[in-house]
């Protein structure tokens, strides 16, 4: 049989299964057909990249007709299985986003932006809230283009392809001459456009955000800390053309407060008003309902090493654990 028609066979699925752990196999198979369709969503190209190796060996692993990799089967499984643990570690400490009072807050500050096709800057502190809430408006409004800033990207030219590539505009790898045609077809465009972590960009970034609603009338919402307000003063003229400004705060933490707990810790019980009482101080300091969800995350892992421990007895180890610059009281 030539080679040609071997591979082909092979994908076809018509090669004998090799011996692994099978009982393994299928609980990775079900994590990965569990995730289709969800916003993690774990395909074999995510998997083969998270443990560095090709897409065909998972592909061969996880065939639905059994293990087709020939190759050393152990070694890849070790592999997986350290993966999946550590997968499994991340999922269980996310928080599920929810409404809450900031999410409001934002969803009011973004369509007073939208309606008055302005530039517009919501500022908050760190942990607030504020990428949570542009995520829960861009479910509601699906027309929001909305990035996050990165530090690699914060430049003017990567501003702009982020942007693009934000919008789904194709780029044909000619930098900013792409821009100038989004530009001329985006003119008098009533989609927002919605920028997290905003205060990372350059001050040629932001002079381009400046100069493209300008150009165009759109609504831009910039989001960021008060280190972009700082750079917005820094050019009289930016300052000038900033139209509307919102100052996220929180007013009652305590229903965001019971979300995190129950995310976390669902079986906290006659623990819970201990446990409010700790993390109504936790949310009190700076990255507030950040630093909750690393505290209680941290929490729930180091219980299961120290199961007599109460959850408050929890919480307070890992606050220690943490680089916080204050103590629980005692109230």
């Amino acid at each position: 049989m030539s080679d040609t028609n071997k591979q082909s066979q092979d994908r076809e699925g018509t090669r004998d299964s090799y011996p692994c752990d099978e009982a393994f196999r299928q609980q990775l198979r079900k994590f990965r057909d569990d995730s289709r369709g969800t916003a993690e969503e774990w395909t074999n190209g995510r998997i083969a990249a998270g443990i560095g190796l090709s897409v065909r060996v998972i592909s061969d692993y996880l065939n639905p007709d059994g293990n087709k990799y020939d190759g050393d089967t152990k070694r890849i499984e070790r592999k997986l299985r350290e993966w999946l643990r550590d997968i499994r570690l991340q999922l269980d400490s996310n928080i599920v986003t929810t409404a809450c009072e900031i999410a409001e807050q934002i969803e009011t500050a973004v369509e007073e932006i939208r309606t008055a096709k302005r530039m517009g800057v919501v500022i908050g502190e760190p942990g607030i809230g504020k990428t949570r809430g542009i995520e829960l408006y861009c479910q509601t409004h699906e027309l929001a283009i909305a990035f996050t800033t990165i530090s690699w990207h914060r430049n003017t030219n990567s501003f702009a392809n982020c942007l693009l590539k934000a919008a789904d505009v194709t780029q044909s790898k000619r930098g900013l001459r792409d821009f100038e045609s989004f530009v001329e077809k985006t003119i008098g465009m009533t989609r927002p456009i919605l920028v997290d972590d905003a205060h990372k960009l350059t001050r040629g970034a932001l002079q381009l955000a400046y100069d493209y609603r300008d150009q165009t009338g759109a609504p831009v919402c910039l989001f960021g800390d008060e280190r972009l307000i700082l750079k917005l003063k820094d050019d009289a003229q930016r300052l000038r053309r900033t139209g509307i400004v919102t100052r996220l705060k929180i007013k009652n933490p305590a229903p965001l407060i019971d979300h995190h707990i129950q995310s976390l810790i669902p079986d906290a019980n006659g623990e819970a008003v201990s446990l409010r009482k700790l993390c109504t101080q936790i949310v009190a300091k700076p990255g507030h309902f950040g630093s909750l969800q690393m505290e209680l995350a941290l929490a729930v892992r180091m219980k299961k090493g120290a199961p007599d421990w109460s959850w408050a007895e929890a919480v307070k180890h890992a606050h220690k654990k943490l680089i916080r610059d204050y103590d629980f009281t005692a109230n």
